[in-house]
C-alpha cells in the first residue's frame, strides 16, 4: 500500500528565524517591481518557470536572502537570482536556463548548512522549499521523500504505519542536505550506520537537464555519490527512496549530570557503555553551561556534562532493562544528579529539539566537528578551553559509532569511534570576533586527534582542505572525476573553497 502524505513543515515552535523567513517569502513573491538592470532578461527567465523568484537589486531581496539560513548569522554572500521552484519540473527548467545561460547554481533544502555552504556570491540559489512530499510504501517499508520536508514532518507521516527513520536530532533539519552528507540521527548504529546508507534510490536532475533514477542497479555511479557527497554533488535530489524500520514499542531515557571535574569519569564510562555494544541503544554526552552555577562560581564550575542514553525498545520492559544494565556502571554513582527510565517517543524528543525552554535555542552558530578514535584525549584536551567560552549557549556534542561498517557503495568513507563536535552558539553579532576566536582555539585543539571530518558540519569557507579530510583517498578521487563526468562545466558549485582548477 502507497500512501502520499500531504506534510509539510508547519506545526512546531515558532522561532525568530522562522518569522522573518515568513516575512522573506511573503515579500518576494507579492507582484515585486523588476530591477532596472537586467530587468528584460529576468523577465523572460520569469515567464518560463514555475515557481518565485527574485534578483538582487529588488525590493525585498535583503529580507528574502536573511530567511535562507535557519540561524540568525547569514553570511555575507549574494546570489544574482534567488529562486523556489514549485515542483521538480521547474527544477528542470531552472537547470536548464542556468546551462545555457551559462549561469552557476547553488543549492539549498532547508538551509541547515552552518556554513551556509549554499549562499554564494554571483549565480542562481535554487531553494527547493516547496518540495516537501512523502510517499509511504507501507507493504515494502519504504518511503520516497522530497528534499525539503522537516525530519518531524517526515516522523509524522511514518507513525500511523509503525513505521521509523533515523531522522536528524533537531526537528527542522529537512531530509535533502542531512542525506546528501551522511545523517547522524536517531538510533543511527542501528538503523544503519549513517542515514545515508538507507537510502534506496534517488530522482536526480543532472547539469544536462536529464532526470535519472540512481540507484545500486541504474546509474551506480551517481548512487554511490548521493549517498555522502554533501555539499559539492553534482546535481539536484528532487526525491530520496528510503529504507524504513520499524518503530519502536517503546522509548526511554536515562541521563547522568556530571560536574566538568569529573569528565574524565564520564568519558570513561560512555566508552564502556559502547563497548558493551548495547542494542537498540543510543548514546551521546553534551558538555554545557550549568544554569545552576552560582554567578560566582569558578569558570569550571559553570560547565556540567550530562551522559544519556536512550533506549528504543520493542517493549517497555526491553529498554528498561537495557537502561538498567548501563545504569550498574560504577560510574553512575559519582554523578551529581539522576533521570533514569524516563518515557519518550521520536516525536516527542522532536519537539523539544526545538523547545527554547527545554534545549540549547536558536542563535548565531559556528561549528567544527571531527571523528576520533582518541576521545580520552580529546575531553582532556578541550576541558580547559571549554570553561573560558563568552556564551553559555557554547557546548559540544559527543555521540560514539558502535556500528562503523561502512558500506563500499557509498562516498561517505570516513568515520572513527566517536563524533565530536563543537558548537559556538551566541546571540549577538557583536560577539561574532570573540566567538570564533573560541572555536578556532577549539579547533586547534581537536584536530590532531582526527580520523577524518564529516562533510555536514565543517566550514569550507573558513578551512577548504576539512572537505579532503571528510573522505578516504579513493572516494575523494572518484568523487573528482564525477564532478568531471557529470558537470564538466562546472554548473554546480563545487565545495566551498574548491575550484574548476583543482579538478
Amino acid at each position: 500500500m502507497v500512501v502520499r502524505d500531504n506534510v509539510n513543515n508547519a506545526g512546531l515552535v515558532w522561532t525568530r528565524r522562522g518569522f522573518t523567513s515568513a516575512l522573506g517569502l511573503l515579500a518576494a513573491g507579492s507582484g515585486l517591481r523588476l530591477a532596472d538592470a537586467g530587468s528584460d532578461e529576468i523577465a523572460l527567465w520569469r515567464r518560463n518557470f514555475a515557481g518565485r523568484s527574485i534578483a538582487q537589486g529588488e525590493a525585498g531581496y535583503e529580507s528574502w536572502r536573511n530567511s535562507m539560513p535557519w540561524q540568525m548569522n547569514t553570511a555575507a554572500r549574494y546570489p544574482d537570482l534567488i529562486a523556489r521552484p514549485a515542483s521538480a519540473e521547474s527544477v528542470v527548467a531552472a537547470v536548464n536556463n542556468s546551462r545555457l545561460n551559462g549561469t552557476q547554481m547553488a543549492i539549498k533544502s532547508g538551509g541547515h548548512n552552518v556554513s551556509c555552504a549554499y549562499l554564494r556570491d554571483g549565480g542562481m540559489l535554487l531553494d527547493l522549499g516547496e518540495l516537501q512530499a512523502c510517499e509511504v510504501d507501507t507493504a515494502n517499508a519504504t518511503a520516497w521523500v522530497q528534499p525539503a520536508l522537516w525530519s518531524h514532518g517526515f516522523l509524522q507521516a511514518l507513525e500511523p504505519h509503525g513505521l521509523a527513520f533515523p531522522v536528524a536530532h533537531c526537528a527542522t533539519v529537512p531530509m535533502g542536505g542531512y542525506l546528501l552528507g551522511g545523517g547522524v540521527g536517531y538510533n543511527h548504529d542501528n538503523w544503519g550506520t549513517m542515514a545515508c546508507h538507507s537510502i534506496l534510490a534517488a530522482e536526480v536532475v543532472l547539469a544536462s537537464g536529464e532526470t535519472v533514477i540512481a540507484s545500486a542497479d541504474s546509474h551506480p555511479d551517481l548512487f554511490w555519490a548521493v549517498r555522502g557527497a554533501g555539499t559539492g554533488f553534482f546535481g539536484v535530489v528532487t526525491r530520496y527512496k528510503l529504507q524504513l524500520y520499524k518503530a519502536p514499542a517503546a522509548v526511554l531515557e536515562s541521563s547522568y549530570i556530571f560536574p566538568l571535574s569529573q569528565l574524565r569519569l564520564a568519558t570513561e564510562m560512555l566508552q564502556d557503555w559502547a563497548a558493551s555494544d548495547p542494542a537498540d541503544v543510543e548514546l551521546m554526552m553534551l558538555l554545557a553551561h550549568n544554569p545552576m552555577a552560582s554567578a560566582d562560581a569558578s569558570p569550571p564550575d559553570r560547565k556540567m556534562c550530562i551522559v544519556r542514553a536512550v533506549a528504543y525498545g520493542k517493549s517497555i520492559q526491553g529498554a528498561t532493562n537495557s537502561l538498567a544494565t548501563l545504569a550498574g556502571h560504577a560510574n553512575t554513582s559519582t554523578a551529581v544528579m539522576k533521570n533514569e527510565f524516563q518515557p519518550t517517543s521520536l516525536n516527542q524528543m522532536q519537539i523539544e529539539s526545538v523547545n527554547t525552554d527545554l534545549g540549547l535555542g536558536f542563535g548565531r552558530y559556528a561549528v567544527d566537528t571531527i571523528w576520533t578514535d582518541r576521545l580520552p584525549e580529546v575531553m582532556a584536551a578541550i576541558s580547559d578551553h571549554f570553561s573560558t567560552s563568552n556564551s553559555v549557549k557554547t557546548h559540544y556534542v559527543v555521540s560514539p559509532k558502535v556500528n562503523r561498517q561502512l558500506p563500499s557503495n557509498a562516498a561517505f568513507s570516513v568515520i572513527g569511534d566517536t563524533f565530536v563536535g563543537a558548537y559556538a552558539m551566541w546571540d549577538e553579532a557583536d560577539d561574532d570576533s570573540a566567538s570564533a576566536e573560541w572555536l578556532s582555539g577549539a579547533s586547534a585543539l581537536i584536530r590532531p586527534l582526527a580520523t577524518g571530518q564529516y562533510i555536514n558540519e565543517v566550514d569550507a569557507f573558513r578551512d577548504p582542505a576539512a572537505v579532503r579530510r571528510c573522505y578516504s583517498e579513493s572516494a575523494w578521487s572518484k568523487l573528482r572525476l564525477l564532478k568531471k563526468r557529470y558537470d564538466a562545466a562546472n554548473l554546480f558549485y563545487d565545495y566551498p573553497g574548491w575550484s574548476r582548477a583543482k579538478l
